[in-house]
């Protein structure tokens, strides 16, 4: 595996992790072995369990898998960055250099530079960072992906550079059943501005809209979070 620690953060709800599966692969394509895997499957489940009979309806998981193969599983009772009322605010943060990833790719245990970035949203009354490079790109959202809807399209940005989302990647799985069509491709900062709608998404808080910009594509990926928070 990568010679760095790894990180997901996960929703536990009604004694299950219903992202489970696309946090597994990420691990997986992170270079975490099978027995750790193994592991840390067993590991998620026994802490969902744990929570299953709290007055919380959700729990938020943290798994670490560490660069020498140690797995830590850790529960707390937590709001999501996507808890805003009427929608988080998004606030353009511009960044000299992309963000510092493993090899092969996964969500790194260390968020500092994501961090960072979301703190200097938060000075200046935001709640949520778009990361933007000198380019006037889109690289991420500080802790989310970030959509637009076009036309009833979908756009959502690459991987930062190579990251895959677990919130994308659900939503990517869905989306033909759903009759959404979703598409990955650069976004500038000003196409962010200009869009018919914006919304962000993770996997501990599914969807949200940013501040007054929703509408019937963003309810429509919440849906999908909805239903795979209930079923079960």
């Amino acid at each position: 595996m990568s010679g760095v620690a790894l990180k997901e953060t996960c929703r536990a709800m009604g004694g299950r992790v219903p992202l489970w599966a696309w946090h597994r692969a990420r691990l997986e394509a992170g270079g975490v072995p099978s027995e750790q895997l193994a592991l840390a499957e067993e590991r998620v489940a026994q802490a969902a369990a744990q929570w299953a009979g709290a007055a919380t309806r959700r729990a938020r998981l943290t798994v670490v898998v560490t660069s020498d193969g140690a797995v830590t599983v850790d529960g707390a009772q937590r709001l999501s960055s996507l808890d805003v009322p009427n929608g988080p605010i998004v606030a353009r943060i511009d960044v000299a250099d992309l963000p510092p990833v493993p090899t092969p790719a996964a969500k790194p245990a260390d968020r500092s530079w994501w961090d960072a970035a979301h703190r200097r949203a938060e000075a200046l009354g935001a709640h949520q960072a778009a990361l933007v490079d000198p380019g006037g790109l889109i690289i991420d959202g500080s802790t989310a992906a970030i959509w637009i809807a076009e036309n009833g399209t979908l756009f959502t940005t690459p991987a930062p550079p190579a990251i895959p989302s677990v919130s994308v990647a659900f939503v990517r799985a869905q989306a033909e059943r759903a009759g959404l069509d979703v598409r990955v491709e650069p976004i500038s900062w000003q196409r962010f501005e200009a869009a018919d709608e914006a919304f962000l998404t993770n996997a501990f808080g599914g969807a949200a809209p940013v501040r007054g910009r929703g509408g019937k594509q963003f309810a429509r990926v919440a849906g999908l979070f909805a239903e795979v928070w209930a079923a079960g």
